[in-house]
């Protein structure tokens, strides 16, 4: 998965990524590392992940707007923290077992 562009509204910076999915175990792996980061930097806001209807898209939501070198540096760390995980999970088949 990778960051494919930012952006901050009013108190959010949003991290856009090309990510369609992302399962309980990389979404705890992602809050893990990314908040083990956040706090080795002195941030103490949280962080979420977001999509909407209209994008097929997840975002990253840090919930404040660190300055433009400290915000360069996460997004590099956040990068590095999510390039292992899939951008689209593998499709899962049903098979549906008849008789028992």
């Amino acid at each position: 998965m990778r960051i494919q562009g930012r952006w901050k509204d009013l108190v959010h910076t949003h991290f856009v990524t090309d990510g369609e999915r992302l399962g309980p175990e990389h979404t705890r792996e992602v809050a893990r590392a990314f908040g083990s980061v956040l706090r080795q930097r002195g941030i103490v806001f949280p962080m979420h992940f977001a999509r909407s209807r209209q994008e097929r898209t997840i975002r990253i939501v840090l919930e404040c707007q660190p300055a433009q070198d400290e915000l360069a540096h996460l997004e590099q760390e956040l990068a590095r923290i999510i390039e292992p995980i899939p951008a689209r999970p593998p499709p899962v088949r049903s098979i549906k077992l008849e008789g028992s």
